[in-house]
């Protein structure tokens, strides 16, 4: 397929001078960087310390400093320079490339954990100096104008999945997603840990064993930190099960884009933990209850499991969507249960309610839904592969897939 075009790299673009772009790994940032920002130089870091550049005259560059010498000239003209992958380059080529700023454009680009802290923390060479833009994944937007030729009502869950986009060359145009993700988890068993991030190499093994317990807990659907800690402690990987104890590893993933926290309406300072990635989530849910990290399962046996996950995942895509499309937050609610609400300005006034069904309805789900949210006075929208009566019950709008990919076509928003 066509190279996938990302809003974010507009916004990179605007930036003026020099930036520090990070995320976590296997979100696309050396392939936006390489097609989709203009640029004179691109330099990628090997483990090893050497650089492999186009664009300088030596394609091979095997010290810090003979870099240094090469991309300082180009730098003093004016010229764009990409390094990918800068972390692995030591504290002293910071020191001396920073003597060189406000000249030309450096755009820096890492996955590790700590590279803002390096870049950005107190004493480093380059506080101050330069803007820091953190790439997730595909936005909702980007990703169904993608993935429209699919047709609407496989164009959405795909969407939600193919997000990621370190899976896009694994899908084959399965029209059952059942048999993708099945496909997938099967093929995935050693890269979605691997996922976690280089700190973990530099980490000791009881450390990264703990931070895999987190990952694997919120994707077994545990989303508060008092019961990932619970169970943390159960298997020994904790020694208390206070939700204190667990926090600081929830709050390093969320750094690193792997876990995310949305608020809950209505109860302050209260937070719902979920993995960032569907598929992600969907590789420990199905871990948890079928052992497929570890031994392969028929299709028949998980896809049960399988089509809650889709349905969970269209849910939460949905819900980001509105959240983009409408510049709002995304909050959660318990009482009553909802699948998502956008919130705006600091009194986390609604604007849009919304419940997802994506499956066969009945006109009485949405007045169900209707009787839920009568006290709130915003958008209310039901969310449907295809609709299959009226598209307005009393105040509810009642949406399709269709009507999902001409918002995300013609809608303003976040882009």
């Amino acid at each position: 397929m066509d190279p996938i075009a990302r809003t974010e790299a507009r916004e990179i673009e605007d930036i003026p001078k020099w930036v520090l772009i990070h995320g976590r790994r296997k979100v696309g940032k050396t392939f936006m960087l390489r097609n989709f920002i203009r640029h004179d130089v691109y330099v990628t870091v090997r483990r090893d310390g050497a650089s492999y550049a186009t664009g300088l005259p030596l394609e091979r560059i095997e010290s810090p400093e003979k870099l240094v010498d090469l991309v300082a000239p180009l730098l003093k003209e004016g010229r764009t320079v990409i390094i990918d992958e800068f972390q692995r380059l030591p504290e002293s080529f910071l020191d001396e490339i920073a003597t060189f700023h406000p000249h030309g454009r450096l755009i820096l680009s890492g996955s590790s954990m700590r590279v803002v802290n390096r870049v950005m923390g107190i004493g480093a060479p380059l506080v101050g100096l330069m803007s820091v833009y953190q790439l997730g994944l595909l936005r909702p937007t980007d990703a169904l104008r993608a993935f429209q030729g699919s047709g609407p009502e496989l164009a959405v869950p795909l969407s939600a999945y193919l997000r990621d986009p370190w899976l896009i060359d694994m899908y084959k145009g399965e029209t059952d997603l059942a048999v993708f993700l099945h496909k997938a988890i099967r093929a995935s068993r050693m890269a979605i840990p691997a996922l976690i991030g280089e700190v973990f190499v530099e980490s000791e093994r009881s450390l990264t064993q703990v931070y895999e317990g987190v990952l694997r807990g919120v994707g077994a659907g545990l989303w508060s930190p008092g019961q990932v800690a619970h169970r943390l402690h159960t298997t020994g990987l904790l020694g208390s099960d206070a939700a204190t104890h667990v926090m600081p590893y929830l709050k390093n993933l969320e750094d690193m884009g792997l876990v995310t926290s949305v608020d809950i309406f209505g109860m302050r300072r209260r937070k719902v933990h979920r993995l960032v990635s569907q598929m992600m989530d969907t590789f420990y849910y199905l871990a948890d209850r079928h052992q497929t990290d570890e031994v392969d399962r028929p299709l028949e046996e998980v896809r049960p499991n399988l089509r809650r996950m889709v349905s969970q995942a269209v849910e939460r895509f949905v819900g980001e969507l509105f959240s983009q499309l409408e510049e709002g937050r995304l909050e959660y609610s318990f009482d009553p249960e909802l699948d998502f609400i956008i919130t705006k300005g600091r009194n986390r006034t609604p604007s849009t309610v919304g419940e997802v069904r994506w499956g066969r309805y009945a006109r009485s789900d949405v007045e169900d839904f209707a009787g839920k949210v009568e006290n709130l006075d915003c958008r209310k929208v039901f969310v449907t592969p295809r609709v299959s009566s009226a598209s307005r019950i009393g105040e509810v709008e009642v949406l399709g897939a269709t009507d999902i990919l001409r918002m995300a076509s013609t809608m303003g928003g976040k882009d």
